[in-house]
């Protein structure tokens, strides 16, 4: 862990790391006034990397390798047995060993005639800082050391989104119709449910002229596992797209999937001749699970689905449709379809593309 920030405190120098060939060396150079400081980190644990005349050997082919700059460099030694170090590094004057165990320069008769143009005192007061947030024990602050600047930045955005108002809205909105729904269809006196009848997507009903079933259907729900399957990835994915594309667009791909999902099936039911009844808002989710299919292509900011795990995962939801009784998966793919091409048109034509939108209240 100390090699590690170390890491970080010497990127934030302004240090470029370049790996080695030895999992155990890396080095850090950074460009000053025509020359290159140039510090090779070593990490001892159980044995020297190489010999001394080999560590000779490769603290010279490091200052070859760059022909058109004058390069200067300087090793720094991690061990938590100094004999291990001093046989490797014996008298060269070039180089520091630091205690891994004890956060300290390990004190050493050539050690006073090179500070390495002030490296060695800003060092001795970051392993001082170091042991310090160690020996506190405070793991919240040692991780955020170990972030780079931008990984910092994608976390300070993680932590200060604020809920998704829309998806959470709308779980509260379905959860209370079901509710309402439950209720009335208790006290119902001929075992019918007036509340959903009057809003399911009924065939008949549409073409009686009462299109509102398009949209009303979206908002009933047969059961609550029915209920509950739907509202758990409204949430869990309502809330990345969300936080992607913005609230206002997110509502706007939600409703009108779950219109244009009834719509397939409506469509659907008319060319089979089928004329069944159906609830759910299963067609709306699916549409923000299309949503979602089109952040991840377009690699959105905070997005970290591969491709192939959320095409695998529609395969799944599709395959479930079909293979499910009672599911209306004209609605499903009408939904998905919808939510993808809708998020697409609306991300595209108001330039708030998927990674780089901001979340509207």
């Amino acid at each position: 862990m100390v090699v590690r920030l170390f890491e970080k405190y010497m990127q934030d120098m302004g240090y470029d790391i370049l790996p080695t060939s030895y999992p155990q060396i890396k080095e850090y150079i950074r460009e000053e006034n025509g020359y290159l400081n140039t510090i090779q980190v070593i990490e001892l644990k159980d044995e020297p990397v190489f010999d001394h005349d080999r560590f000779v050997e490769y603290t010279k082919d490091v200052s070859s390798m760059i022909k058109d700059k004058d390069i200067h460099v300087m090793t720094v030694v991690f061990c938590e047995d100094r004999h291990l170090a001093d046989s490797m590094v014996s008298d060269e004057y070039m180089c520091w060993i630091i205690d891994s165990k004890d956060l300290c320069f390990v004190e050493r008769a050539c050690d006073e005639v090179q500070d390495f143009y002030g490296l060695k005192g800003m060092l001795t007061g970051w392993l001082k800082d170091t042991k310090a947030l160690i020996e506190s024990g405070d793991m919240h602050a040692i991780s955020d050391k170990l972030l780079n600047n931008e990984e910092r930045e994608n976390l300070k955005e993680k932590n200060s989104k604020k809920p998704s108002p829309v998806a959470v809205t709308l779980v509260i909105i379905n959860s209370i119709v079901f509710l309402t729904s439950a209720i009335i269809g208790n006290v119902a006196a001929n075992g019918t449910n007036p509340f959903v009848s009057a809003g399911q997507m009924d065939p008949n009903g549409i073409i009686a002229g009462e299109y509102y079933r398009f949209l009303t259907a979206a908002f009933l729900h047969g059961g609550i596992q029915h209920l509950a399957g739907n509202m758990i990835l409204l949430y869990f994915m309502g809330e990345m797209v969300e936080h992607n594309i913005g609230s206002v667009r997110f509502a706007i791909v939600y409703l009108l999937s779950g219109i244009l999902g009834n719509v397939v099936s409506y469509t659907y039911e008319m060319l089979s001749g089928s004329r069944y009844v159906s609830v759910g808002a299963s067609g709306a989710v699916y549409g923000i699970m299309g949503a979602l299919l089109y952040l991840v292509i377009r690699k959105a900011k905070g997005l970290n689905i591969p491709i192939k795990r959320m095409v695998l995962v529609l395969a799944y939801c599709i395959y479930s449709s079909f293979a499910t009784e009672h599911v209306d998966y004209a609605a499903h793919i009408g939904g998905l379809i919808s939510g993808f091409l809708l998020t697409t048109v609306i991300c595209e034509l108001t330039k708030k593309k998927g990674g780089e939108s901001e979340s509207e209240s």
